[in-house]
């Protein structure tokens, strides 16, 4: 079976995927590559989460951002991507309010989406319910309709795999 890694874009990876009993049949598939990213504010590891290792910095914005850690990306004075044996590790410089607010709240991180396994503290906590959010937000649905279908666009390990999760951020007013 030949190897199609270093040929795969970044977040990707080809693999031969068809089996049938003894019987292999080298015909390659694009697989999505996951790995631990730790998030990591001021030297203090928050949270632990599954991802493609693609747009990390991009993905720690927005994560601070819908998570209430950040106000806004301004809140955030520096970023590094560091590997380290067991994945990667983004580490986020933080304002000095920005970083005191985190460090007040109490980490509940289960996964919103997905299967609700990323962020959780421990084992038990899987499965738990988790408490709706209050409605304070209202969507023109024919505006979520057109970004709906240019999601994809923006996703080049989603086009190839079919198979990765994806985020976007509205912002207020919405034209």
């Amino acid at each position: 079976m030949s190897d199609h890694q270093n040929s795969s874009p970044e977040g990707a990876i080809s693999h031969a995927v068809w089996t049938r009993g003894c019987l292999t049949q080298s015909k390659p598939d694009m697989l999505a590559t996951e790995v631990p990213v730790a998030l990591v504010y001021n030297g203090i590891s928050h949270v632990v989460m599954m991802t493609t290792p693609k747009d990390l910095e991009q993905f720690a914005i927005g994560f601070s951002l819908s998570e209430g850690i950040i106000e806004c990306p301004q809140d955030i004075y520096g970023m590094d991507v560091v590997p380290s044996c067991n994945g990667l590790e983004v580490q986020i410089e933080l304002s000095s309010r920005r970083f005191m607010g985190l460090k007040e709240r109490r980490r509940a991180l289960a996964g919103r989406t997905g299967c609700g396994v990323c962020g959780v503290e421990q084992l038990n906590d899987i499965g738990k319910p988790i408490t709706p959010l209050p409605f304070t937000q209202t969507f023109n649905l024919a505006n979520l309709d057109r970004a709906l279908k240019h999601l994809s666009d923006f996703q080049p390990v989603g086009q190839l795999t079919g198979c990765t999760h994806a985020a976007a951020w509205r912002c207020r007013p919405v034209n």
